[in-house]
C-alpha cells in the first residue's frame, strides 16, 4: 500500500477545500462547537467540568521551552479543549497559555498523525515519500535484525541515535541525547553512538555550560529598569515573558530592541536598532570600551563579585595557592563529571598590602596592572581582556554593526547608568559560526556595569531550574562516541570521528525533526544517504521521515505518562495520560523493549513505566522534602521543592569561582576530535560570521544577508500542519526589505526565486520597510512540501564554529530574483 506525499505550498483555500480539517477535528473529538471556540476550563483537576468530562493535569510539549502546565478536558475517551493550568498563589501570574498550546486538541487529531508502521517501498529512493503499511512485528524484526548485524561486524558505535530538542522525559526522551531510561540504557547496554543538537548550543555551551551563567527568573524582569530584547522577539515568539515586560514598562521600564527585523517588541520599544546581522559582540565590545573610557564601570561590583581582579599567568591560566605550597583541598561532587570537584583559590594582587593574596581574604583588591609573583610576570583579568579589546571603537563598531556612533553611545551609556538591566537574549544571539563570543562579550559589560546578580539585572532569563531526579537510572553502561549529529558528513566521508574509526551503518532518528531544523540540510541529506538503514519514530510525517526506510508512530504527549525534570516553571512538567494512545502507535520505551527483547538484551528494562518513575524520582532528597513521584500523584500539580524565592536570581553559585566569569581559564571544545584551540576562546573577543558578513568578496555574487524568524504561529516544525495556524498562516513567506525589491523588480505577492551556492527555496515575497535593508528573513518551521520548491535549510551550510559546534542558521548570503510567470 502506497502513501500519498502531501500537496507543496499549502494555501488557505487548497487546505480547507482538500482537508475539511476544522469540522473534521472537532467531529472527532466529539467537541460540537467547544473545540473551535476552545473555551477555557474551569474547572479544577479534581472535579468534573460538566457531564461526562473530566480534567486532567498535563503540560504542552512544544518544543518552545516553555512547558505550559496544562488542563485537558476529555469527554468520551476524546480531548475536547485544553486551556493553561490555574497555578496557585503567588505562582498564579505565571499561568500562561498561547495560540499554538490551543491547537494542541487538533494535533492529536490531525489527519497528518502517523497511524501505523511504514516501510520504504522496495526499489524506491530514500525520500521519494512511497511508503507501504507493514505489521509492528515485521517492522520491529527488520529493525532488529539491521541494528543485530551491524554490531556483530561493526561494533556497537555503528548504531548512532541522533535527536534534537523534539521532546524531553525521563523515560522516552533524549535530553542530552541519551538521558533518559528508554534511551539512555539501550545507549549505553549498546555502546551506541550519540548524535546530539547543534542547535543553540553557542548560548547552551558558551554561557550555561563554560560561563555557568543561569539567568535570573522570567518573573523578576518586572523589577529592571530597562529591558533589552536583544536577539529576540517575546511579544510574539515568547509570550509568557511579554506579560512581565509590559508590567515593567507600565512601572517605567524603558525598553530596547536589537534586531534587524521590525518586530512587534521593537514596535513597542522606546529605542530600536536596526543592528546588521552577525555583528552583535562587536556592538558589544564597543559599549564596553566606551564604558570603560567614561569612567562608568561599577569598581565595587568587579572587585567583590566578578573575576576582574583574578591574577593570570603568561600563559592564560590562574595565579592559585597551589603556586604558593599550599595543597587543593576536595570539593563537592560536580554534577556535570560526577566526580569531586578541586578547590584551588585564587589570587589577587592586595593593593593595601602590596602583595599576592588568596582572593577570599581580601577586601580592596587591584582591578588593573602587571605584578611579579613567584618570579613570573602576571596581570588581572581585566587588565587582559581591556587591553585585548581596544581596537574596537565605537567608530569602529558603527561601520561593522552598520549603526550610528551616537546609537552605540547612548547604548552604553543606558546599559551602565539606567539599571538594573534585563537582557533577554533568546536564541537571536547563537546563530552565526561566530556567536558563542557574543556571551562572554555580553558577561563582559555585565561585570563593568554591576548589571547581574541581583533583582532586575540579567543576562539571559532563566529556567526555573532542575527537578532533582536519579540519573543512575539512565545507565547501563557507558555510550560509544558522542558529539553533534551535523558532523555526519564529516563522518560518513571519512568514516573517522577524530583519530577513531567510527563506521555507522545504522541511523535511529528521534525527538527531533533534524532534516529541517539544523543548518546545512542538504548536505545532511547526502549524509544520510550514505547510512545503510535508516529508521525513525515520531508523532508525524516530517521532512526527517520521508528520508528514513523505516517509520514508527509515537504517541502525542496527552497520549503519554511522562516526566520532564527541566522546569520551566515551578510546577515541574509531569505528562499524564488524558487518552489512550491513537492508532497503533506506541511510546519510545516500548518500541526500545520490542527491539531489546529481539536483540536478547530485555533485561535492561526490568521494570514498568510506573516503576521506572518511582526510581528515577523517589531520591532521598526528593523524599525528604515531600517530592517524587508522590507528588505528582492523583493528578496533583506538584511544586518543584528546590526552587525558592532566593533561586530566582543568578548569583554565580554555579560558576567555579562562585563570581560572575567573562574569561575562561582553560577553554574546551564541545566536540573534541583534536582540533586546536584559539588562545581567544579565553576572553571576550569578536570576529566576522563565517559566511554573512558585510566585506565578504561573496557579497557581489550574493549580496543579501539571509536570517530566520520563530513566529508565533511555529514551534519549530512541530506544528507546521496544525490546520487553524495554517489558516491564520498559509504558507512561507521571504521578507525582503521594500527598496531591495524594488531594485529586483518584485512586487508584493510575487513568486522569488531565493538562492546561493549551497541550495534554493522558491515562494512568495513579502514586501515591507520592517526588515534592514540587505537582509531577507524566512520564517522557521514550515516543511519541504510547504515551499514552493526548496527549503530554508537548503540555503544554510553545515559549517559550524568547531569550539561550540553550534548549528548556523543566520549565517547565510543570498540573491533573491523573481521567478517568470511568478505573479500571485
Amino acid at each position: 500500500m502506497s502513501e500519498t506525499k502531501r500537496p507543496p505550498a499549502l494555501t488557505r483555500r487548497g487546505f480547507l477545500k482538500t482537508t475539511g480539517a476544522a469540522a473534521g477535528v472537532a467531529a472527532a473529538a466529539g467537541a460540537g462547537g467547544a473545540l473551535p471556540q476552545l473555551a477555557p476550563a474551569q474547572a479544577s483537576a479534581s472535579t468534573v467540568t460538566a457531564e461526562g468530562e473530566h480534567t486532567v493535569y498535563t503540560s504542552c510539549r512544544g518544543n518552545c521551552g516553555s512547558k505550559c502546565p496544562t488542563q485537558v478536558v476529555v469527554r468520551e475517551g476524546k480531548v475536547v479543549r485544553v486551556s493553561a493550568a490555574e497555578l496557585p498563589g503567588d505562582d498564579a501570574p505565571r499561568r500562561r497559555f498561547c495560540v499554538k498550546g490551543y491547537t494542541q486538541p487538533q494535533r492529536i487529531y490531525d489527519p497528518d498523525r502517523l497511524k501505523y508502521p511504514l516501510r520504504r517501498v522496495e526499489g524506491s529512493e530514500r525520500g521519494a515519500g512511497e511508503w507501504e503499511r507493514v505489521s509492528w512485528d515485521d517492522a520491529i524484526d527488520e529493525i532488529a535484525t539491521k541494528i543485530g548485524a551491524a554490531v556483530q561486524e561493526y561494533g556497537g558505535t555503528s548504531v548512532a541515535v541522533w535527536s534534537s530538542y523534539g521532546s524531553y522525559g525521563v523515560l522516552n526522551g533524549c535530553m542530552a541525547g541519551y538521558m533518559s531510561v528508554g534511551y539512555g540504557r539501550f545507549i549505553t547496554a549498546l555502546g551506541a553512538t550519540v548524535l546530539g543538537a547543534g542547535a543553540d548550543y553557542a548560548q547552551i555551551y558558551e554561557q550555561s555550560t563554560l560561563l555557568g551563567i543561569s539567568g535570573n527568573d522570567q518573573t523578576d524582569i518586572v523589577n529592571a529598569k530597562t529591558i533589552m530584547c536583544w536577539g529576540g522577539n517575546p511579544a510574539e515568539a515568547y509570550i509568557h515573558d511579554w506579560q512581565f515586560v509590559c508590567e515593567a514598562r507600565e512601572a517605567g521600564a524603558k525598553l530596547i530592541t536589537i534586531d534587524p527585523q521590525y518586530t512587534a517588541s521593537a514596535m513597542h520599544s522606546d529605542i530600536y536598532v536596526p543592528i546588521r546581522p552577525g555583528t552583535d559582540g562587536a556592538l558589544m565590545l564597543a559599549m564596553a570600551n566606551y564604558i570603560i573610557e567614561n569612567g562608568l564601570t561599577d569598581e565595587d561590583f568587579m572587585k567583590s563579585r566578578t573575576i576582574s581582579p583574578f591574577l593570570v599567568k603568561e600563559d592564560g591560566t590562574y595565579v592559585r595557592m597551589s603556586d604558593f605550597g599550599v595543597e587543593p583541598t576536595q570539593g563537592p561532587i560536580s554534577s556535570t563529571t560526577g566526580k569531586p570537584t578541586t578547590i584551588d583559590p585564587n589570587v589577587v594582587w592586595d593593593a593595601q598590602a602590596g602583595e599576592a593574596r588568596q582572593a577570599s581574604e581580601v577586601e580592596n583588591p587591584e582591578l588593573l596592572g602587571f605584578f611579579e609573583v613567584n618570579g613570573q610576570q602576571v596581570q588581572t583579568v581585566y587588565q587582559k581582556v581591556k587591553d585585548l579589546i581596544t581596537e574596537y571603537t565605537v567608530d569602529k563598531a558603527s561601520e561593522i554593526c552598520d549603526i550610528p556612533a551616537e546609537q552605540i553611545e547612548e547604548l552604553a551609556r543606558i546599559y551602565a547608568t539606567e539599571g538594573p538591566v534585563a537582557v533577554l537574549t533568546f536564541q537571536g544571539l547563537g546563530h552565526h559560526v561566530n556567536s558563542h563570543h557574543n556571551f562572554k562579550n555580553l558577561a563582559f559589560i555585565a561585570a563593568l556595569t554591576g548589571n547581574a546578580g541581583k533583582p532586575g539585572a540579567m543576562m539571559t532569563r532563566g529556567t526555573c531550574g532542575m527537578y532533582p531526579y536519579n540519573s543512575k537510572a539512565y545507565f547501563m553502561g557507558t555510550p560509544g562516541a558522542s558529539l553533534t549529529g551535523m558532523y555526519l558528513p564529516q563522518i560518513m566521508e571519512t568514516g573517522k570521528w577524530g583519530a577513531q574509526d567510527l563506521n555507522i551503518r545504522v541511523l535511529w532518528c528521534c525527538n527531533g525533526n533534524v532534516l529541517s531544523c539544523e543548518s546545512g540540510r542538504a548536505e545532511l541529506i547526502e549524509a544520510v544517504k550514505k547510512v545503510d538503514f535508516v529508521m525513525c519514530v515520531d508523532v508525524n510525517m516530517t521532512d526527517t521521515a520521508q528520508w528514513a526506510d523505516i517509520v514508527l508512530p509515537i504517541p502525542h504527549a496527552y497520549e503519554t505518562q511522562d516526566f520532564d525534570p527541566v522546569c520551566a516553571t515551578p510546577y515541574p512538567t509531569f505528562y499524564r495520560k488524558a487518552v489512550d494512545p491513537l492508532y497503533e502507535s506506541k511510546t519510545d520505551i516500548d518500541i526500545l523493549r520490542l527491539i531489546a527483547d529481539k536483540l536478547g538484551m530485555g533485561q535492561i528494562y526490568d521494570k514498568t513505566d510506573d516503576e521506572f518513575l518511582h526510581l528515577v524520582l523517589d531520591t532521598e532528597t526528593n523524599l525528604a522534602y515531600g517530592g517524587g513521584y508522590q507528588a505528582f500523584e492523583n493528578n496533583t500539580l506538584g511544586r518543584n521543592w528546590s526552587f525558592s524565592d532566593a533561586s530566582k536570581i543568578d548569583t554565580f553559585k554555579s560558576t567555579a569561582s562562585g563570581r560572575l566569569e567573562y574569561y575562561i581559564e582553560k577553554p574546551a571544545p564541545r566536540n573534541n576530535f583534536g582540533q586546536e584551540v584559539a588562545d581567544y576562546e579565553r576572553y571576550p573577543y569578536y570576529e566576522n560570521a563565517h559566511e554573512a558578513y558585510w566585506d565578504n568578496p561573496l557579497r557581489e555574487k550574493y549580496p543579501l544577508m539571509g536570517c530566520s524568524q520563530h513566529h508565533k504561529y511555529h514551534v519549530h516544525s512541530q506544528c507546521a500542519y496544525t490546520p487553524w495556524l495554517r489558516e491564520l498562516e498559509p504558507e512561507p513567506r521571504i521578507k525582503i526589505n521594500a527598496a531591495d525589491a524594488r531594485e529586483r523588480g518584485i512586487s508584493q505577492g510575487d513568486v522569488v526565486r531565493v538562492y546561493n551556492d549551497h541550495g534554493y527555496a522558491v515562494l512568495k515575497a513579502l514586501v515591507t520597510e520592517g526588515i534592514k535593508p540587505g537582509v531577507v528573513s524566512i520564517p522557521h518551521g514550515f516543511q519541504a512540501d510547504q515551499f514552493i520548491e526548496g527549503h530554508t535549510q537548503d540555503l544554510t551550510s553545515v559549517v559550524m564554529n568547531d569550539f561550540c559546534s553550534n548549528s548556523a542558521f543566520y549565517d547565510f548570503l543570498c540573491e533573491v530574483e523573481r521567478c517568470e510567470g511568478g505573479d500571485r
